[in-house]
């Protein structure tokens, strides 16, 4: 059984957020859907197993032999003679949800282009092609992307990666919201306020997300670890500060008590063999910061094969051990006014 459709009596709320019962509030752009991309994207993830696993090592194990780098590389199966990447995602196991949602969007956006004349060069997707330290035709080098650089970098990077992603192709846009900094230490200004239960339930942004929208999550764990985490963007190079502590996700809509609904590779968890790909449930106070990125324009990755495959944003690459974002910085490289 499909996946979607075995989770359809969980997600009966799902038309919900699409249907306009959500009042938006801010303008017509957040009511802006491209229903071919949206449609794409959840044929996408439908197309993808179950479980398969969750591993974010690089290195064989006894229970994953085969990493989730070496898996993300096989599925993407393109040779250089190719017009386009096979993209078999049954081969994309184990997982880690970067990987997912980036072959989540790699899958979607060939399904989108297959309807649309195929208007994606070769070359585009090769720029496109996560570069993961695996040795192929095409990428003969074992050549890696750290984070920030290029595509599969800016997805797979601390932070939005995939909010920057988006804005610097033009193909889209994204919004956040915050529920700010329960610690003094980590308040960004002496008028920021650690929202309530109630403030942060009926937060506007919850409104303004449609199915099918990419998800960053920054969980909250101030109750569960005392740990104010989720009001960190990216990792600095000081261990006594907290770290960001985030999931790459996409978003399916709310469930009756109005939980978020979303898709990714889920885990580690205590069994990280069992887990994977799969939807998932989350109260919205298990979140304190979050952004939303909603792809309207795909043809702009067209544009890609203009573009370099080791391209570095500055930003991005920053939050991988060397600095902390600010919400100013993340809603500037967002392009979120």
């Amino acid at each position: 059984m499909k996946l979607i459709k075995r989770f359809q009596a969980v997600c009966v709320a799902l038309a919900v957020a699409a249907s306009g019962i959500f009042p938006v509030i801010g303008g017509e752009k957040y009511d802006e859907v491209n229903e071919e991309w949206q449609q794409a994207i959840i044929a996408a993830i439908d197309s993808f197993p179950e479980n398969g696993g969750y591993y974010t090592g690089r290195n064989s194990t006894k229970d994953f032999p085969r990493t989730a780098w070496r898996a993300m590389n096989e599925a993407f199966g393109m040779r250089p003679s190719d017009m386009a990447p096979a993209l078999d995602v049954k081969k994309a196991q184990p997982s880690f949800c970067s990987s997912a949602t980036y072959l989540a969007f790699l899958k979607g956006l060939k399904i989108w282009d297959e309807g649309n004349e195929e208007n994606i060069s070769n070359l585009s997707w090769f720029y496109l092609k996560p570069y993961c330290g695996v040795t192929d035709l095409i990428n003969n080098q074992g050549y890696n992307q750290d984070d920030g650089e290029g595509f599969w970098g800016m997805a797979n990077a601390n932070g939005p990666g995939m909010a920057v992603l988006v804005k610097e192709n033009d193909a889209g846009f994204s919004f956040t919201g915050y529920r700010g900094a329960k610690t003094e230490k980590y308040r960004e200004n002496e008028d920021e306020v650690y929202m309530s239960d109630e403030q942060w339930r009926n937060d506007p942004v919850w409104s303004y997300a449609r199915k099918g929208d990419f998800m960053k999550i920054f969980w909250n764990r101030n109750e569960t670890d005392n740990s104010d985490s989720g009001a960190i963007i990216g990792v600095n190079n000081n261990p006594l500060d907290e770290q960001e502590h985030g999931h790459s996700v996409i978003f399916l809509g709310y469930d009756d008590s109005g939980n978020v609904i979303y898709w990714s590779s889920n885990g580690p968890g205590s069994n990280p063999k069992e887990m994977g790909y799969g939807v998932a449930t989350c109260d919205k106070l298990r979140i304190q910061r979050v952004v939303f990125t909603r792809i309207t324009k795909p043809e702009k990755f067209a544009n890609i094969k203009k573009s370099k495959a080791n391209k570095v944003h500055k930003w991005l690459s920053s939050l991988a051990g060397e600095h902390h974002g600010t919400t100013k910085e993340l809603k500037k490289y967002c392009g979120i006014e």
